[in-house]
């Protein structure tokens, strides 16, 4: 008898495997469209991998366009088959996953993509699960609070780009704009636990930090617990950073770096703790594959890996394989346009001309190191009625970009994962050299001024960001190139970059000599190709072939790549609460950093100070109190140059010592300097009716400039400072006041203007105040010094904002600095009845007193006139 039975009945046998990833590629039922031979860097890589299986960590670079995904496709179902494992292939953007996933089922690699939400998935990644298809995904499927893929192997593709998706999974981001009730607290709980100054809490209050701050560590981790209640209070709100919240819990943030400025708060760990993230730590081989890998142990920082294998190859025996017929795809020929070399192309007419090339060429990529210089630089650089497109962190170009003859596309700190090849996009603008993108980088850049640990970062972001356009050996574009900071860059650092692109970047610079006009058909050329321009790709090829001269390891770079290892281990053992072992890891770093960059071994010389202190809350106090002494005395000597390490506390008895803390904290530097200032006025014992007190009511109550700014200048006088002596230059302040080395404030006084927009004119005289004064004293502004626009008008032209970048200026009516010339003669009146017959230290607590009582200690009265900001950067 027959039955019949309604169920799926076939072989279920694994697919067979294959001795090696090479040897699978000859098993693979291949598309007629495939490759259907591995060329020479390809076999050599998968030949060297099976050389170094049991490394769990393993990375190997190949160039674009070197067929590098099939590599690691073969790697993955190799993985897959033979060793029965889960593997993810995972990449930066949804779209590159995509088309990775594409060419595994070109090359007969069964794939399965899980590149969207996990909701989104409805039972695709069970053939994943099952282990019959490898997955393809982005870095954040591994890389989230609560990953949904646990792969027992990952291939990761363009591994350079992880920096920030992987970091972001332990990173709490607030940013003023949105959160400012939770940035205010936050800076409270900082300040009050000694974390940070009252100076550096004043200029992050009133908006004037000019730089990044490190909060101080070990006071930070003290007060985790009050942090923590700020934060808990927050999440009634769902902030996007909830899930990195998450992630660090009580435990997690006591081991975080605190870093402020003027925006935001930024916590994270120095490194990430991928160790205590299981989803990556246990896979039994993470295989990292990049065009530019570096050499300064910039991804083992970025994975928080201690140890991460390279896969070698020999050039020579690449050079000499006789069946090496596939030649590399090349990677096209482009045109680094340096405009601000022209003559005559300043910063005053430099936006126009970018917007007359964005229109010219009629599609342009523009790429900014932040979303808000991204805002800034669109506005100023494209051209009226130009269609306008955004691309996320994770997204490609938007295809309406793609088909469209006309747009310009906008990218904050991505300089990969998009690919615009042939007509696509010939233009490419890049702002700024490509570091910032979170504050620790900044902080480790202009604060710290750690410049060698980032190089590696920085050079591998412009060349990745300089290739969107030239995916292919036939495609051209120009690449412009803004900002004196990224100019600078390539220019001292063109000896370590590949032999291609420095070839390229060195012709651009040798245009400087190019007029405006000749740069302009210069450009008209890249656009339109042809006969003129194969002849400058040709000159540029024989360039870079006959250049000789030896690739520069950058200076430092050894010493970075072997303190690397260490530093992932004082962070876990921080990470842990191991305080000890902390220290003991962090001198080890410290050790192998000798003879490198000194400023970034004073960071790690401070963290090994701060976590001793930590170390010495326990047993061995004493011991550990004396480390954390010494740590602190080397790093104050490795520091020396910069500014970042003289605003936190180095007494490590007094770190130690609860109560020396809230003594600390309780001054603000600016206050106590007027302080002085005012106890030791000789007017302060003068009975003679105060002079001055008529010129600032006369001359701050009307609009005549003249008697105004006499007005600003007797305020001045009272308030403590030094007023810069009037010259009548033309471009001279109309007041200045320089309280010594802690703040200057210089004033452009329009109390008669009329209309309602402030000039861009203006706003570009204003700006150049408090360096006028520099130049004039021969001192360095102080930082966190501002500049005042006092003036009737209540608005600002939309132009002068685009151009009042730099420093921090703000729109005041006149009205504030009447209340605080009243605040300061109604003090100074109390001052010399009470004080007259003192001596100044005497005097001195009496005037403290009742300048705070009148409201007429900066600190105090410095909200007042910094509300209106008119700067943008």
């Amino acid at each position: 008898m027959l039955f019949y039975v309604a169920f799926i009945m076939k072989n279920s046998t694994p697919a067979a495997g294959a001795e090696s990833p090479m040897a699978l590629f000859k098993q693979l039922e291949r598309r007629p469209e495939a490759p259907d031979k591995l060329h020479a860097r390809q076999r050599s890589v998968l030949g060297a991998y099976m050389e170094k299986l049991g490394s769990k960590d393993l990375a190997f670079e190949m160039p674009t366009g070197s067929g590098k995904t099939l590599v690691g496709c073969l790697i993955a179902e190799w993985r897959r088959r033979s060793k029965n494992e889960r593997v993810a292939y995972l990449a930066p953007t949804r779209q590159l996953a995509q088309q990775a996933a594409r060419l595994a089922e070109l090359y007969g690699v069964p794939a399965v993509d899980l590149t969207g939400k996990h909701t989104e998935w409805a039972g695709t990644d069970l053939r994943f699960v099952r282990k019959q298809a490898v997955a393809f995904a982005t870095f954040n499927a591994v890389f989230n609070s609560s990953p949904k893929m646990a792969p027992q192997a990952i291939v990761l593709d363009d591994a350079h780009a992880a920096e920030s998706p992987v970091a972001s999974t332990w990173s709490v981001r607030i940013e003023r704009r949105w959160e400012s009730a939770t940035y205010d607290q936050v800076v409270e709980v900082l300040t009050g636990c000694g974390a940070f100054s009252a100076a550096v809490a004043r200029r992050l209050h009133h908006r004037t930090a000019g730089r990044v701050y490190l909060a101080g560590v070990a006071e930070t981790t003290l007060a985790a617990s009050k942090l923590e209640q700020v934060l808990e209070q927050a999440l009634v709100y769902k902030p996007r950073w909830r899930f990195a919240y998450e992630k660090l819990g009580h435990t997690g943030l006591a081991a975080c770096l605190v870093y402020v400025n003027s925006d935001e708060v930024f916590i994270r760990p120095v490194v990430p703790p991928t160790l205590s993230h299981k989803e990556f730590e246990d896979a039994a081989q993470r295989i990292y594959m990049s065009a530019t890998l570096g050499t300064g142990g910039e991804l083992e920082r970025a994975f928080g890996r201690r140890r991460i294998d390279r896969i070698e190859l020999d050039p020579v025996a690449l050079a000499s394989d006789a069946e090496s017929d596939n030649p590399e795809e090349g990677n096209g020929r482009r045109f680094f346009c340096f405009p601000s070399l022209t003559p005559g192309l300043g910063d005053d007419r430099l936006h126009g001309f970018v917007r007359e090339q964005i229109d010219a060429f009629g599609k342009a990529l523009v790429i900014a190191r932040s979303e808000k210089e991204r805002t800034q630089l669109v506005k100023v650089v494209a051209p009226v009625g130009m269609p306008q497109w955004a691309t996320g962190e994770a997204d490609d170009a938007p295809e309406e970009f793609r088909d469209a003859e006309r747009g310009l596309l906008a990218a904050a700190n991505r300089y990969d994962g998009i690919d615009l090849p042939g007509d696509t996009c010939r233009l490419i603008v890049m702002h700024g050299c490509p570091t910032g993108a979170h504050l620790q980088e900044r902080f480790l850049y202009e604060s710290l001024g750690a410049d060698t640990v980032l190089n590696e970062r920085i050079r591998t972001r412009l060349i990745q960001g300089a290739g969107r356009a030239t995916r292919g050996s036939e495609d051209r574009a120009a690449i412009i190139m803004l900002g004196r900071d990224l100019q600078q860059f390539c220019a001292t650092h063109l000896d370590t970059m590949p032999a291609e692109i420095r070839a390229e970047i060195n012709f651009g610079l040798e245009q400087e000599d190019l007029s405006e006009a000749g740069l302009r058909e210069a450009l008209a050329t890249v656009s339109a190709g042809g006969a003129d321009w194969a002849q400058v790709d040709e000159f540029v090829r024989e360039r870079e072939q006959t250049d000789d001269r030896p690739h520069r390891v950058p200076e430092g770079t050894p010493h970075l790549q072997t303190a690397a290892r260490f530093e992932v281990e004082a962070a876990n053992a921080a990470w842990h609460h191991n305080w000890e072992r902390a220290v003991e890891r962090a001198r080890k770093a410290i050790e192998a950093l000798a003879g490198g960059d000194s400023h970034y071994r004073a960071l790690w010389q401070y963290l090994a100070g701060a976590w001793a202190v930590l170390a010495a809350q326990g047993a061995g106090g004493s011991h550990w109190a004396g480390v954390a002494g010494r740590s602190f005395d080397d790093a104050r000597v490795s520091a020396q140059g910069t500014q970042w390490l003289s605003e936190l506390n180095l007494d490590a008895i007094a770190l130690l010592t609860p109560d020396s803390q809230a003594e600390v904290t309780a001054l603000d530097p600016l206050d106590e300097w007027v302080i002085d200032q005012i106890a030791d006025h000789a007017l302060r014992t003068d009975m003679k009716p105060l002079a001055l007190e008529q010129k600032i009511r006369d001359g701050l109550g009307q609009t005549d400039s003249t008697l105004f700014e006499h007005g600003l200048i007797a305020l001045g006088e009272l308030m403590g400072a030094e007023v810069l002596q009037r010259s009548s230059a033309h471009s001279e302040p109309d007041a200045v006041w320089m309280f010594g080395e802690h703040f200057w404030l210089a004033i452009e006084a329009k109390s008669g203007a009329t209309g309602s927009k402030i000039a861009s004119r203006k706003v570009r005289e204003a700006l150049t105040h408090l360096n006028y004064a520099a130049g004039v004293t021969d001192r360095e502004v102080p930082e966190g010094s501002v500049i005042l626009f006092v003036t009737p008008q209540t608005d600002v032209a939309h132009d002068a904002r685009l151009v009042a970048t730099g420093r921090p200026l703000f729109l005041v009516t006149p009205e504030p600095i009447q209340q605080i010339a009243e605040r300061v003669l109604a003090a100074w009146g109390a001052i010399r009845s009470q004080t007259s017959r003192m001596e100044p230290i005497d005097a001195r607590p009496v005037v403290a007193n009742l300048l705070s009582k009148r409201q007429a200690l900066p600190s105090q009265w410095l909200a007042l006139v910094t509300s209106l900001p008119i700067t943008v950067a």
